[in-house]
């Protein structure tokens, strides 16, 4: 019996430690290999403004006049990924960054970009899983929330940016569900 737990330890152990399995989400971050550090100390001015938005939205929502991004600069480069426009990195050290396809930028208004830098930053700075869940309002389909795998596109994010800034900070749909007249059972 013993010799039973012990093998299976030991199969279990070189399951999870094996460089051939990789384990790159965690918490929908991907997670840097142990060498790996981060690529960037400051953000690209392109970003400031966004920046400035999501920190003030923060500390509005959240009551908390200290809130900021912190330590976690956002540019653009190499996402690693083609399907992912953006992505939040974090490194064995502790450090995050979010980096952005330029190509994606360019090609989008305002509205767009806004809702996957904040869709980031709520990876890298709020901690925040995605959320894939939609509900059906008498009309149409929705997502419930900023952190659907899939970003909130520009027409529904200007339409109903308040409610969905809201659930990003709090985790709560109330006032979304409202706004989009989903009813709950």
């Amino acid at each position: 019996m013993i010799k039973i737990v012990t093998l299976l330890l030991f199969l279990t152990t070189l399951v999870l430690t094996s460089c051939g399995i990789p384990l790159p989400l965690q918490k929908d971050l991907v997670v840097k290999d142990l060498n790996a550090v981060r690529q960037f100390a400051t953000t690209d001015s392109t970003f400031a403004s966004y920046v400035q938005e999501f920190e003030l939205r923060g500390r509005i929502i959240t009551n908390d006049g200290s809130f900021s991004v912190g330590d976690i600069p956002i540019n653009f480069g190499d996402t690693e990924n083609e399907s992912f426009q953006g992505v939040c990195f974090e490194y064995p050290d502790g450090t995050k960054e979010v980096i952005v396809r330029r190509s994606w930028w360019n090609a989008v208004d305002e509205d767009y970009r806004e809702s996957l830098l904040f869709h980031e930053l709520g990876h890298c700075r709020l901690g925040r899983d995605h959320l894939d869940d939609v509900r059906s309002s008498s009309t149409e389909t929705h997502k419930i929330s900023m952190m659907n795998s899939i970003i909130i596109g520009p027409q529904k994010y200007k339409s109903y940016k308040e409610e969905y800034q809201r659930e990003l900070y709090t985790f709560d749909t109330t006032e979304l569900f409202q706004s989009l007249q989903i009813i709950v059972n």
